[in-house]
């Protein structure tokens, strides 16, 4: 089965979050400071930096995904209501962070294969019920296909190379977390877009849902 802690090991690896330095608050503290950490985490290893920086890197798919989703759709904000944007933002985080769960399967070089029950695990980051999603839009079947033989999904593997999600700040809260961050054009150093997520603590494989998630 596939464990929470191998995504926060590959998503170090794989993805560029500024993050790291300075601890970020406990759980137990009541009025946390808002750390700005200035540093990359470019080697990560478990209990060499803060808990909250695992949650961060685990959830950075979801966050990803779903930003990438609300510029599309010229969002300001994510609905969860919004099928179509919530099965965006599922595609975008199976197309571009699928193949580091173990139980995907490349089909060819821009071919993954993944399990419906993958699929519902990811969907589970986005605070949405997977049932709820209903049937997959029709501005997505180029991009990814339901084989109901295999109870599999064939998802087309994404690209954003022309930019880096960053997070620059993390505050625990009561509730959970508080994210700000900014996806940044690489070939300017630009802020695209900047973004203000709140995350909130949940038994499934990435430990927290995003419950809210804004353009600032």
């Amino acid at each position: 089965m596939f464990k929470k802690g191998f995504i926060s090991c590959l998503l170090a690896a794989a993805l560029l979050v500024t993050l790291g330095g300075a601890a970020l608050a406990d759980h137990e503290e009541t009025a946390p400071a808002r750390e700005t950490v200035q540093e990359p985490i470019r080697d990560y290893a478990p209990g060499t930096v803060p808990a909250q920086t695992g949650a961060v890197q685990s959830m950075s798919p979801a966050i990803h995904g779903v930003l990438l989703a609300m510029l599309h759709h010229g969002a300001d904000e994510f609905q969860a209501d919004d099928t179509a944007l919530a099965w965006e933002s599922l595609y975008n985080m199976l197309s571009l962070y699928g193949q580091l769960d173990e139980r995907s399967e490349y089909q060819d070089s821009d071919h993954l294969l993944l399990l419906s029950e993958t699929v519902r695990d990811y969907t589970a980051a986005l605070d949405v019920s997977f049932d709820e999603l209903g049937p997959l839009p029709g501005a997505l079947s180029d991009r990814i296909v339901y084989d109901a033989a295999a109870d599999s999904y064939q998802v087309v593997c994404g690209n954003d190379s022309q930019a880096q999600f960053q997070v620059y700040t993390a505050e625990q809260t009561a509730g959970g977390l508080v994210l700000e961050g900014a996806l940044v054009s690489l070939t300017d150093q630009t802020d695209l877009a900047r973004f203000e997520a709140a995350l909130q603590p949940r038994d499934s494989m990435f430990g927290y849902a995003i419950t809210a998630l804004t353009l600032t």
